[in-house]
């Protein structure tokens, strides 16, 4: 009987070996996982094509600012010739006004005004 138990009592250098052998395997497993977790990663969309979108993405955000801007100028611009004619149109009508002759609707305007501040269009003239 005391050799069934001095047999299944593992000499000391055997189980170092075998707790050394258990590590390698164990490490190797470690490394193993880790390479397909780092394999699974590269399998998404990778970082590289990630950050060239994202420069797409402010590039085309940043060209279309100076269009928005383009257009508010040509709209400003639009705006300020169409007060310009409209100026020259109202320049041109009181030329016109000083240099013909009054309508019947400004004569009529003009006496009232006049009778108004109760004076005569002609002072009486001299006679001779």
């Amino acid at each position: 009987m005391n050799d069934a138990f001095i047999k299944t009592q593992a000499p000391t250098g055997e189980r170092l070996a075998r707790l050394v052998r258990s590590g390698i395997v164990a490490c190797v497993l470690a490394g193993t996982a880790l390479g397909a977790m780092a394999q699974g990663q590269d399998r998404g969309p990778r970082r590289e094509e990630v950050q060239q979108q994202q420069m797409r993405e402010r590039y085309d955000a940043r060209a279309q600012e100076p269009r928005i801007d383009q257009r508010a100028y040509e709209m400003q611009m639009r705006e300020e010739q169409r007060r310009a004619v409209e100026m020259q149109q109202q320049e041109r009508a009181r030329e016109e006004r000083r240099g013909g002759r009054m309508t019947p609707d400004e004569r009529r305007d003009l006496r009232r005004q006049i009778n108004e501040a109760g004076m005569d269009l002609y002072p009486n003239a001299r006679r001779r």
